[in-house]
């Protein structure tokens, strides 16, 4: 009689819905890593009756679920949530009049995040002179700001204004948020047996922040999250689970 075999390779779209600000499940993107983990208290009873010891009983109790999933997709929400912090989206718009003291050879580093397609404007001296500085010779654009060149016209302790428009950007304020509690489901498949679906809901699970956030490196990077399954007191019902369930297609 052929034996069926249960080898298992999963893969899958992982999908989060954040339970305090409502709202549908929205895809994580690609990740390399998903795993839930059980962790118990033993509570035994020692056998008295006879000599050499041993246990009469245990009891095993779930102190806590775990759960950790590793992101390779830097999306806004993701590095939001990896930060417990909050996105905001910041629209193109003309920023007029932006002052700086510059120094040579330094950064000056703009309110907001310039749109290099579009021109920028220095004018040094903006309340007495009012020049007009000149871009690759006086200063560089940066994705940050306003670089000044050395021996250029803008001198130590100059006083500029600038007038830019700043890219579209999502906005990451981190460490503002209290950590929010999340459903996460699943959307994955079995490799090794002819990508049946496999389906995972957790109803509850809150994140850490990230111990690592890496933005210079020589790989692609990734957000390392781990977390907790929290019960959920509306499962209720013979054999329900308050954590999580697994329907694994036969």
């Amino acid at each position: 009689m052929a034996t069926k075999t249960y080898s298992y390779l999963g893969k899958g779209m992982v999908y989060l819905r954040n339970r305090s600000s409502g709202g549908g499940l929205k895809q994580v993107g690609n990740c390399s890593a998903l795993e839930f983990s059980v962790e118990t208290d033993t509570l035994t009873q020692s056998d008295y009756t006879q000599a050499g010891g041993g246990n009469a009983n245990e009891i095993q109790r779930v102190s806590s679920v775990g759960s950790s999933i590793t992101m390779l997709e830097l999306r806004p929400d993701n590095v939001a949530m990896a930060l417990r912090g909050t996105r905001s989206e910041v629209q193109s718009a003309p920023v007029t009049d932006e002052r700086h003291t510059a120094y040579p050879g330094t950064l000056l580093a703009l309110s907001k995040t310039p749109d290099r397609s579009e021109s920028v404007t220095v004018t040094i001296d903006p309340d007495g002179a009012g020049d007009v500085a000149i871009e690759d010779v006086d200063y560089e654009i940066t994705g940050a700001g306003v670089y000044v060149l050395e021996g250029g016209g803008i001198t130590e302790g100059t006083d500029v204004a600038i007038d830019y428009t700043s890219a579209a950007a999502d906005v990451i304020e981190a460490m503002t948020g209290s950590g929010d509690e999340y459903e996460l489901v699943f959307d994955g498949l079995n490799e090794a047996e002819s990508g049946r679906a496999v389906t995972v809901t957790a109803h509850r699970v809150k994140f850490s922040p990230t111990t690592g956030l890496a933005l210079i490196g020589d790989d692609f990077g990734e957000l390392a999250l781990d977390g907790s399954l929290l019960v959920d007191s509306s499962k209720v019902g013979a054999g329900v689970s308050r954590y999580f369930k697994v329907a694994m297609a036969r």
